[in-house]
């Protein structure tokens, strides 16, 4: 980037003054050509620069983005650790839309081994049916708010 020159100080308190003032001051100093658009600028600069700078702001470059499916774990859990998982439900999701939702299923009395193998099936199934091989984020919700009806947690 070009480095900006400064104005000379004689410029700039040659700037206020009208032309023919100007002209008078500095006879030998005075160049038609130079002057009148030197003198244009310092005296504009502010409101050439804030139009400047609008216009650079106002730019906005299109990138696209890449059209990616990607997988939602829901698991109806509480927040502890050591806590049984009660239910386990997919959403699949292009971008901002659902593209389809795997039903939650309720989990108890399954053992750890029985859950993975779940997902692993599920995975297999949304590998060939989408295109991916991992779940983007997993979600954990309050066992309370189980969707599957009927519910032995919700009975109570």
């Amino acid at each position: 980037m070009a480095k900006s020159r400064e104005t000379p100080a004689k410029c700039l308190r040659c700037a206020p003054l009208s032309p023919a003032e100007a002209r008078a001051k500095h006879p030998n100093c005075w160049d038609d050509k130079l002057c009148t658009a030197r003198r244009f600028y310092i005296n504009n600069r502010d409101r050439i620069n804030q139009k400047r700078s609008r216009k650079r702001i106002e730019t906005k470059h299109q990138i696209p983005v890449p059209q990616v499916n990607y997988g939602v774990l829901q698991v109806w859990r509480e927040l502890r650790e050591d806590s049984p998982i009660h239910a386990i439900g997919i959403e699949v999701w292009d971008g901002h839309n659902k593209l389809a939702v795997v039903s939650p299923v309720h989990c108890a009395g399954w053992l750890p081994s029985q859950v993975h193998e779940y997902l692993r099936q599920a995975l297999t199934v949304l590998d060939t049916e989408y295109g991916f091989k991992k779940f983007a984020s997993q979600v954990l919700i309050s066992p309370e708010q189980c969707p599957i009806r009927p519910c032995f947690l919700c009975q109570k």
